[in-house]
């Protein structure tokens, strides 16, 4: 948002702004696709290991 703001208000005439100002918004939406996909693989090697962890699984929840 700086960088947007800085665009609209002080209009700067450097060759390298008109690929510099967009930079943040870029690297948020990328940073935010990256989390998802490591989350995602977080769950699902959370979600495999429980079960190869814990083979008496089904007993405990029968049991309760």
């Amino acid at each position: 948002m700086a960088s947007a703001a800085t665009d609209l208000l002080l209009a700067p005439h450097a060759r390298w702004w008109s690929y510099a100002w967009p930079a943040p918004w870029i690297l948020t939406c990328v940073s935010a696709l990256t989390w998802a996909v490591l989350r995602a693989c977080e769950k699902h090697a959370a979600h495999s290991t429980t079960d190869v962890e814990d083979p008496h699984r089904d007993e405990w929840e029968h049991a309760a």
